[in-house]
């Protein structure tokens, strides 16, 4: 009886069997499901073809292929039944239904050929590859960041080249400045046209100087379009078209654009943080059968090549190994007891406190170094220094912040360790902390430096007089110092490949005295870089607002820094000790970076609307604050356009939006509870399934033991019958059989 019910089970979700999108019996004919009680599987055997005689067109004969392709059956099986459906008569489609069929494989045939040919032109392809192969999914998540961080820096470069600096290289001749509709901007006007005269750098032309600038970003550098202070707060002048003049506003520009990408960046961080977390979530769901999916589903059988083929098989190696190691020290988490569980309570809390001493230890020092700078810098005797000890005080707080953080991640890679996390949340703390380290000395930088900017004591120029600092255009001076930053992290990140990874690795592997063998082959941190990855595009960020070219710098940084990182991984580091799980590595990267832009966003915002900007320099030096610039143009638009924007921004719209937009989101969370709420059920329905299968499988197996029993048992009970008859047989020769005669005798 079991066995009718698992056939008629099967019989309803078996492919073959022509229903609503499925394969005519006709031209497939029927299957024999046939149970091989020797191994306890199903073998699905196909029967005879009975379909030689019927009729089909082309346009039916390409999708019964295409549900061959998706049949749950082996590849061989999948040939004997195209070849079987490809011998049948096809009967040409006609009309305007066989035209629109043809056009459907020319597009789908025209979409596989440029999906082929752009793959070759895939940026990484071939290096995403091998890194997966020999290090794992987990080391390329960091690779898949640093090039989606590559291009999006493309496109933030693209942007402020397109529409800021290329205007201000092309259109040499300036018109009036920009005052909207106002006439109160005259006095402001007179101002900086006359701070403008004042301001003044000193260019030399000796050629140790001309480094030194290029290094600092003053001098030559400090007058061209790589700082927002060399950008005019005119109109450029575009042409004259039927004696109408076009001018370009520089300032309405510059600012769209600081907002433009900036909420490009959003965007696509929220688009990817998105996907990652979805993806995360989806393969959260593997955990009761992630070893089944990677050992039966994982590989790849459009694999060609034997290279191709063993690094699938590497990476596939890695995932299980990571699977096997996290379960492993799940368990033995799990089995601590009451006294361990203490005393490694007491142990994190040491470590956590720890912690926070190194942080603000770390944040007091960068606050000291940069008053200190400042100090010398504004003093007297500091054009008597050479120039060597200029550059090293003006390069002092951009080298603490990155030894600091070059030093304190290490230190805490080495204490957590005695926290005995798993190795996701090793990660994810580790990054937290280190997050907090360089996003806090970013800070206190900013911090620092606003309150040199804001000093009170100033003269009509907005320029600090004595005690304060005298900086004349603090726009510029802000970019200089994140200039410097970013010189700074690619003159260690090279150092540091070249210099140090190298170096070691030569080493360890010509050298056997026992200072080698306790150094070891260095391993891949995965958390040091992706930290230095959200440091560098933090610093992209906050200084693209006053160095407009630090994006296009970043590219070019990323580009080389990938092919540092690929070399000195592929010839300098071996597999890490316990292997990281990319599926969860790239949303939480993704997770850290967003925080890290929420946080610049802050101090641009404040610059944008609330420090008042320097009056002979920059592209706002004849307004009060950098956002007058926006009413000033939305008072020249058209009235009824002025009145529409009032009216959004009034409470008569912003309140009933408001309720709106929360109806929106309770109806959203509401679907998305039962939507939760089914999957749940789903999920208790597949586990009943899956032990009625169980069962059944069970039931089957019994039922041939048992029949092999009752086999046996029958033959046994024919071998006995068999002896007594011959037995009786003899006994009946010796009775009737005379003297002398054999019994095997015919007689």
């Amino acid at each position: 009886m079991t066995r009718k019910m698992l056939r008629r089970d099967q019989a309803k979700s078996h492919p073959y069997p022509m229903k609503k999108n499925k394969i005519d019996p006709r031209h497939l004919g029927r299957n024999v499901d046939k149970f091989s009680s020797k191994n306890n599987l199903v073998d699905i055997e196909l029967g005879d073809y009975h379909g030689a005689d019927a009729a089909m067109d082309e346009k039916e004969q390409y999708h019964q292929k295409k549900h061959i392709r998706d049949m749950p059956t082996s590849i061989a099986m999948k040939k004997v039944i195209r070849d079987r459906l490809m011998a049948n008569k096809v009967s040409t489609v006609t009309g305007w239904a066989g035209w629109k069929y043809r056009r459907k494989l020319a597009y789908n045939k025209f979409k596989i050929s440029a999906r082929e040919f752009f793959g070759y032109f895939e940026v990484w392809g071939s290096s995403f590859k091998k890194i997966e192969g020999h290090f794992g999914s987990g080391i390329l998540s960091f690779f898949t960041f640093l090039k989606w961080l590559f291009f999006l820096n493309i496109y933030l470069a693209v942007i402020v080249f397109t529409f800021v600096t290329l205007p201000q290289v092309i259109f040499n001749t300036q018109s009036a400045y920009f005052t909207g509709n106002s006439s109160n901007l005259d006095t402001a006007i007179a101002l900086a046209n006359n701070c403008s005269e004042q301001y003044t750098v000193n260019i030399t032309t000796d050629w140790r100087y001309l480094i030194l600038d290029f290094l600092q970003g003053t001098g030559w550098m400090e007058k061209t379009v790589l700082f927002m202070g060399n950008y005019t707060t005119t109109s450029l002048y575009i042409g004259s078209f039927d004696a109408v003049s076009y001018s370009y506003n520089m300032p309405l520009a510059y600012l769209c654009v600081v907002g433009a990408y900036l909420g490009l960046s959003l965007l696509m961080l929220m688009h990817h943080t998105g996907k990652g977390l979805r993806e995360s979530m989806v393969n959260s769901e593997d955990k009761y059968f992630q070893h089944c999916n990677k050992v039966f589903g994982g590989w790849d059988f459009t694999l060609m090549d034997d290279n191709a083929a063993e690094l699938r098989h590497k990476s596939l190696h890695f995932e299980i190994t990571a699977d096997l190691r996290e379960e492993r020290d799940a368990h033995r988490r799990q089995n601590r007891s009451g006294c361990k569980r203490f005393g490694l309570g007491l142990l994190r809390v040491f470590i956590n406190l720890f912690v926070l001493a190194v942080l603000g230890g770390s944040g007091y020092l960068i606050y000291y170094v940069q008053v200190k700078v400042t100090e010398l810098t504004q003093g007297l005797d500091y054009n008597t220094y050479g120039t060597f000890i200029q550059l090293l005080i003006q390069f002092t707080p951009s080298t603490t912040i990155t030894l600091l953080n070059v030093i304190v991640p290490f230190m805490f890679e080495k204490v957590v360790g005695g926290e005995d996390y798993s190795p996701m949340f090793e990660v994810q703390i580790t990054l937290v902390r280190v997050v907090f380290l360089k996003l806090a000395s970013l800070a206190v930088l900013i911090a620092t430096i606003y309150i040199e900017v804001t000093c009170a004591t100033k003269d009509t120029c907005n320029v600090g007089i004595s005690p304060c600092p005298s900086i004349e255009c603090w726009e510029t001076y802000v970019g200089q110092q994140i200039y410097k930053l970013v010189i700074m992290d690619m003159i260690v990140v090279t150092f540091t490949t070249l210099l140090i990874e190298f170096p070691r690795k030569l080493i360890v592997s010509k050298c056997s005295c026992g200072l080698s063998e306790r150094i070891g082959f260095q391993k891949f941190v995965i958390t040091q870089n992706v930290l230095d990855l959200v440091y560098s595009q933090t610093l992209c960020w906050l200084g693209g607002f006053f160095s407009p070219l630090i994006p296009a710098l970043y590219v070019i940084k990323y580009f080389i820094y990938f092919y540092l990182k690929k070399a000195s991984l592929l010839v300098n580091m071996e597999p890490p000790d316990r292997p990281y799980r990319a599926s969860k590595s790239n949303s939480f990267f993704m997770v850290i970076l967003m925080i890290a832009f929420g946080l610049i966003c802050l101090p641009v915002g404040w610059c944008i609307t609330k420090l008042t900007p320097s009056k002979g320099c920059g592209p706002f030096r004849i307004y009060s604050y950098m956002i007058d610039v926006i009413p000033l143009a939305i008072s020249t638009w058209p009235t009824w356009l002025q009145e529409g924007l009032k009216f959004i921004s009034s409470a008569g719209f912003t309140i009933p939006a408001f309720i709106i937009l929360l109806i929106v989101i309770y109806y959203y969370h509401a679907l998305a509870s039962a939507r939760k709420e089914m999957v749940k059920l789903m999920k208790e329905q597949l586990a009943l399934e899956g032990r009625d299968k169980q069962f059944l499988l069970q039931q089957i197996k019994d039922g041939d033991e048992d029949g092999k029993a009752a086999e046996q048992k029958v033959t046994v009970t024919k071998e006995t019958n068999k002896s007594v008859v011959s037995a009786t047989e003899v006994r009946l020769r010796k009775v009737q059989s005379p003297p002398g005669v054999p019994l095997d005798s015919d007689f």
